[in-house]
Order: structure tokens, then C-alpha cells, then sequence
């Protein structure tokens, strides 16, 4: 097997190198940095976990790792730099977690009327803001500072530089078990690189400015030097320069109105927080800094103007694709990862290039807009020949234009949008959202996606992340109960206009959830949640006359939930859960599975927490699976998938030796109880045990 490894020291070496780079801005910048001191920080943290765990427990066990990845990284991206609520506009308020366009103009008309935020408490203030509420934004929010550097002139340096922040972010990852891509030579496809992830990223921001570079090795790629990582990711911006929102050149994400036509952010979907699950308030463009390699733009981006903005883009990047024949290849694959020979022939075999933009008008009770893009591809894209692909997109060029709207009217919101691709086919949602009192909420929303609806760049509501081939009528109710109950819970029913995954005909279903929150005491929460999803699935039967047909059945998930948090000492925080799961399926016996678990944190001192746990379970099949968040290094998914009969354990260590280092490491296990093999292909690991070891090194200043 070839050896194209080299040692983490010359990694290293690079790195530094690169971070040269910016030793300028920081020597000028430093004096001007904030001060944290490490307990606040600390505690800041610990906040945006709970936030970022309980968001992700409560999605769609089945939603993919790439919308969960982004979704923690939306989360820990308003984290690092949290808005301003002195300074932000309707937009970016709205897009905070729990925050909605009602209340994101609340603190606008409280700062515009009243007068400036001197504290981050004061929001308690404003309406519709009340103590929950507060504890789930005020992570993400800041009161920022009194001086107005618009009025400084663009030549002061102290401008450019003011709010400067400088982190690295370094991160080893491997399975420690040896798997079978590794002991397999070249030729007969196995593995070219080493088992060890290793990602680093190096970014600066201030007021007006925000430079990054980001690079990643997937397990099992090469890496023979600092120029030679398979993923490499960079920008330079310039931001909130009066008219001038941005302008980014290098990589950028852009997401537009309800998601139908640009949406390559993180988005929030069906789960336990029935107010905003179905609507989006659109960020726009942005830099782009993540790990993740098929999302995102690279090439130039501008955004500019108030009330009135004007935004587009030009992009020109390379795919990975799986080709046919010459000149046709599949639609680019979302894996990102060149391990074997194969894998790297096909490495960015294909072009792209999109154009695109925005028009956006703002008015004291309405925000409309229009977008669209034109795609070209530089082969010819063939789709798929099984039934539920005969609608997908097909051939070089490919065009989306979209209109969308946010009405609101004193508790209302009222939210849509249309689109239509370029072979004629539409794509809409329109919903509301109502503040009933200060008690309950109502959320209603309505999705309509032709089966040939072709945008390759959306992410709208619904069953699947791409917005195509699905009718869908949501309902969410939020209803508190005196001061320690609170209840959520929505239905939804969804059918497609033609085939879909494993059929060959349209099919329907329906999923619900039920959600009851209670607090007895101060340091104890509980919350008890019910889930069920049904679904039509067609299967291979024989009949009267013994011939093979295919008969259309119904598939079923259940999943009941009781989870328990408590604190038993001021350092140490438990929390305890059980989950019982139940699979019917149409000719089949019933399938079950639980899962159990035990959690606790212990944070000795400001510089210190340890999070530990064990999880027991046991399912019948894979169908019966059972899964959980777990706490993990910083912009690290993980929702572990767990089937079979096992235990897994994990530990994981934040070191804060100052304000301006952190250190995270976690070992993780996992025994089954009945195999002798985990996984398959590539990734088989002969045995019962899978081993897994992260650490990361973060500095910031």
C-alpha cells in the first residue's frame, strides 16, 4: 500500500507559516481586543451545548449528517460572533435562534423609541420576551459598544480593526480499531491516506473585515504536503461598510426566502420548537468557513443597499461525479471524499458555474423579494433510471427564479414563496405563524413541490431536504401551562406526486410529535415526548396465482421519550433519558429497541469541564435503531446511530488554561454484544469493539 503520508510536525510547520500571514493585523488589533475572562466564557459556552443538543435531539432522527453539521455550525458561528442589538437590522435579529420577525422589530422599535441596549438584560424589557425566551438567545447576542465607528473615516486603521478577533482551531480525529480500507493494498481498493482526520482552520474578524483559511483531510485520503490537503476553503470580506452589507471573494454561502430557490445554510425543520420550524428568515450571503466540501460558492459575492438591496453572485468551482461515459456524468456527489484510486481519478472531474442574485425591498410591515440563479455544467448530467429519479435534473444548463414574502401584522406572520425552474415546473410554500396572548403559539404551513421541480440549490420545508416532489399541510401549537408546563406538539401529512425512494407510485403518510416540558423545581427539568411517523411502502408479494407483485403497504416509527435534568451539586449536572422505539412494517413482526443513558457534567473549576457517559440498548433490527446527540469537539457532528445490542461510553475534556486557549479531547467506545464484525466494505472492523479518539487546540485572542 503506498505510504503518501507526512508527520503532524510539518503539518504544524505550514500552519504557522500561514498564520504569518496575519501577524500584522493582530500586532495592530490586539491592543484593541475584548478581555473574557475564562469563567463568563465558560459559562457562555455550556450555554450554547445545551442549546445546540437540544436542537439537534429534537430533529428527525433520519435528517442526513451534512444538514446537522451545518445546523451546529450556524449555532456556533452566532455564538463566536453574536449580533448586535444596538446595531442589527430586522433580518439578522430574525435569524437568531427563537427569535422570530415580531420580536426581532420589538427590540428595534425598544432601541429606536426608548433608547440603547446598556445590557444584555434589558431585553426582559422588550415584548414577547420572557425568561425562556432570554436564555435562548442571550448567547448569541451582544449590546456591543456605545462609539459609532460609521462616523470614523475609512482610512483610520482603528476602524478596520476595531473588535478584532484571531482564532486558530486545529483537530485530529481516528478510529483507533484497525478497518479493512487499511489493510487492503491499492490495487485491489483500498485506502491511499491514514486513518487520522485532521482539519484546521485560521480566521480573523473585526468590525469590517473577516479573512479565513480552512483546509481538511478526510480519513483514509492522502496528504504528502501543506499544499496537498483534498479540501481547502478561503475567503476575504469586507462587511457593514454603510450601503455596502459585504463583499466576499473566495468561498460564501448563499440562502434566499423560504429556501425553494438558494438555500445552502443551516436550516431548522419539524421538531419539538413549533415556532420557526417551518418558516425562514434568509441571511443572505455569507463567508463561508466550514469543513463541509460539496456546499457552498466560490467566486465573488456583494450584497448592498437598506431598505432597498440588491445583492448577486458570480461562482465557478469543481465537482466530483461519477461518470457514465465520456462527457456524462451523475449529478456531484455530497460525500467529499477521495479515499480509494477510483475515488480520486473522478476527484473535481467536473465544473460549475452559477450566477445568480437578489432583489429585496423592506417595508415597517413587509419584506418581499426576488431571486433566482442560472447554472451551467461543463458535462452533460444524465439522471438515474430508477422510478423515483425519472424527474431529476438532466443535461448542462439549468435556471430557478423565485418570488417570496414575510407579512407581518401585529402577533401574525404571514410567509411564502413561489418558484419556477427552468423546465416549467413551480415549487411553493406559504404559511402563519400567530401569538395567541402571551401563552400559545399557531403555526400553519402549506407545501406544494411539482415532482419535476428541478432546483439543485434548495432546501426547502418538508419530508426531504430537496424541495421536489411532495404535497404537505404542517401544524404546531405552543401552549404554556401555568409557569411550570409547557406543551408542544404538530402533525403533519405529506404525500408526492409520483414515485418516490423504494417505489414505483406515488405514496402518502403522516408524522406527529407531542412534547410536554415541566419544571418542579429550579435545577429540575423533565420532559416527557411522544414522536410517530406512518408512511406508505410498497413491497414484493406473491398472488393467488404465485407470481411476484408488488403490493403497497404501510411502514410505521415510534418512539416514546422521558429525559430528566438535574443538578445534585452547582458543578455537577446530571441527566438521565430513556428511549423506547417500536417498527411495524406490512408482512412483518413488529421490531423494538430502547436506549438508556446516563450523563453527567462536571465542571470543577472555570477551566475545566468534563462531560461522561454510558448508554445502554438494544433493538430487534436496524429498523429499530435508536439514536443520540453527544456532546464533541467544537463544529464537530455527532449523532451516534446505534443498533444491535451494546454499550457505548464517551468522555469528553474542555481545558481552558487561559482566555485564550482551549483544549478539547474525547474517547469514545462502543462494545456490541452479538457481532463479531461492525460495519461493512471498506469500513468493516473485524470485532466487537469500535474505538474512536478527537483532540482539537483552539486559540483565540
Amino acid at each position: 500500500m503506498k505510504s503518501n503520508h507526512f508527520s503532524y510536525l510539518a503539518v504544524q510547520k505550514s500552519y504557522l507559516q500561514t498564520g504569518l500571514l496575519f501577524l500584522l493585523i493582530l500586532l495592530v488589533s490586539f491592543s484593541t481586543s475584548p478581555v473574557v475572562t475564562a469563567q463568563s466564557a465558560e459559562s457562555s459556552r455550556e450555554q450554547v451545548l445545551e442549546i445546540i443538543e437540544r436542537t439537534v435531539a429534537d430533529l428527525d432522527p433520519e435528517t442526513s449528517e451534512l444538514q446537522i453539521t451545518e445546523l451546529i455550525e450556524l449555532l456556533e458561528e452566532l455564538a463566536n460572533n453574536p449580533v448586535n442589538i444596538n446595531r442589527a437590522g430586522l433580518d439578522e435579529l430574525a435569524g437568531v435562534p427563537a427569535l422570530n420577525l415580531q420580536t426581532a422589530r420589538a427590540i428595534i422599535t425598544y432601541r429606536e423609541t426608548t433608547k440603547p441596549f446598556e445590557s444584555i438584560l434589558e431585553l426582559l424589557e422588550v415584548d414577547g420576551i420572557g425568561s425562556v425566551t432570554f436564555e435562548n438567545i442571550q448567547p448569541f447576542l451582544t449590546v456591543g459598544k456605545s462609539a459609532d465607528l460609521r462616523k470614523d473615516l475609512y482610512l483610520n486603521l482603528r476602524y478596520w480593526t476595531h473588535n478584532s478577533r484571531l482564532e486558530t482551531l486545529a483537530g485530529y480525529q481516528q478510529v483507533l480499531t484497525p478497518r479493512e480500507g487499511y489493510n487492503r493494498p491499492d490495487s485491489l481498493g483500498g485506502y491511499l491516506g491514514s486513518p487520522v482526520k485532521y482539519n484546521h482552520r485560521l480566521r480573523y474578524r473585526s468590525d469590517h473585515i473577516s479573512v479565513n483559511l480552512t483546509q481538511d483531510k478526510d480519513p483514509g485520503e492522502s496528504l504528502t504536503g501543506p499544499s496537498d490537503f483534498d479540501f481547502t476553503s478561503w475567503h476575504v470580506a469586507i462587511e457593514d461598510l454603510g450601503l455596502l452589507e459585504n463583499l466576499i471573494v473566495g468561498d460564501f454561502r448563499v440562502s434566499y426566502g423560504q429556501g425553494l430557490t438558494l438555500w445552502n445554510g443551516g436550516a431548522f425543520g419539524k421538531s419539538s420548537n413549533i415556532i420557526g420550524s417551518a418558516i425562514k428568515n434568509d441571511p443572505g450571503i455569507r463567508p463561508y468557513t466550514s469543513y463541509q466540501e460539496t456546499n457552498g460558492f466560490r467566486g465573488i459575492a456583494a450584497t448592498v443597499g437598506r431598505q432597498f438591496q440588491l445583492s448577486g453572485f458570480y461562482s465557478n468551482r469543481s465537482r466530483t461525479a461519477s461518470e457514465t461515459e465520456e462527457g456524462f456524468v451523475r449529478f456531484p456527489t455530497s460525500s467529499g471524499l477521495h479515499r480509494t484510486t477510483n475515488e480520486s481519478n473522478r476527484r473535481l472531474n467536473l465544473n460549475q458555474e452559477t450566477i445568480g442574485g437578489r432583489v429585496r425591498y423592506q417595508t415597517a410591515y413587509a419584506i418581499i423579494g426576488v431571486s433566482g440563479y442560472h447554472n451551467l455544467f461543463n458535462q452533460t448530467v444524465e439522471k438515474g433510471t430508477q422510478p423515483y429519479q425519472l424527474f431529476g435534473f438532466e443535461g448542462r444548463k439549468l435556471s430557478a427564479l423565485g418570488t417570496d414574502v414575510r407579512l407581518n401584522m401585529g402577533p401574525t406572520t404571514i410567509f411564502g414563496e413561489l418558484a419556477r425552474s427552468s423546465n416549467g415546473s413551480f415549487g411553493g410554500i406559504t404559511g402563519i405563524e400567530i401569538s395567541i396572548m402571551e401563552t400559545s403559539d399557531l403555526a400553519l404551513a402549506y407545501r406544494n413541490y411539482a415532482r419535476d421541480f428541478q432546483s439543485i440549490f434548495g432546501n426547502g420545508f418538508g419530508e426531504q431536504s430537496s424541495p421536489q416532489n411532495e404535497i404537505g399541510f404542517f401544524t404546531g401549537i405552543r401552549q404554556q401551562i401555568g409557569n411550570k408546563l409547557q406543551l408542544n406538539a404538530f402533525v403533519d401529512f405529506f404525500s408526492t406526486h409520483g414515485p418516490r425512494f423504494r417505489n414505483t407510485r406515488p405514496t402518502s403518510g403522516f408524522d406527529w410529535l407531542a412534547r410536554l416540558d415541566f419544571e418542579p423545581l429550579e435545577k429540575i427539568a423533565i420532559y416527557l415526548q411522544v414522536k410517530a411517523k406512518n408512511w406508505e411502502q410498497e413491497f414484493d408479494t406473491l398472488d393467488s396465482f404465485g407470481r411476484e407483485t408488488l403490493f403497497m403497504g404501510e411502514e410505521s416509527r415510534f418512539n416514546a421519550r422521558l429525559h430528566m435534568e438535574y443538578f445534585v451539586h452547582e458543578n455537577v449536572r446530571l441527566r438521565t433519558r430513556l428511549d423506547l422505539v417500536q417498527y411495524t412494517e406490512t408482512f412483518s413482526s413488529t421490531s423494538t429497541g430502547y436506549l438508556m443513558y446516563q450523563d453527567v457534567r462536571f465542571t470543577p473549576s472555570a477551566k475545566l469541564t468534563v462531560d461522561a457517559r454510558i448508554t445502554v440498548f438494544e433493538t430487534d433490527d436496524f429498523n429499530s435503531r435508536v439514536f443520540q446527540f453527544e456532546n464533541d469537539l467544537l463544529y464537530v457532528m455527532s449523532n451516534a446511530m446505534l443498533f444491535d445490542q451494546g454499550q457505548r461510553s464517551y468522555i469528553v475534556f474542555r481545558y481552558r488554561p487561559s482566555s485564550h486557549i482551549i483544549f478539547r479531547i474525547k474517547a469514545s467506545t462502543t462494545l456490541y454484544e452479538n457481532r463479531q464484525a461492525i460495519g461493512s466494505g471498506l469500513d468493516l472492523i473485524r470485532g466487537k469493539r469500535k474505538t474512536d479518539l478527537g483532540v482539537q487546540l483552539q486559540f483565540k485572542l
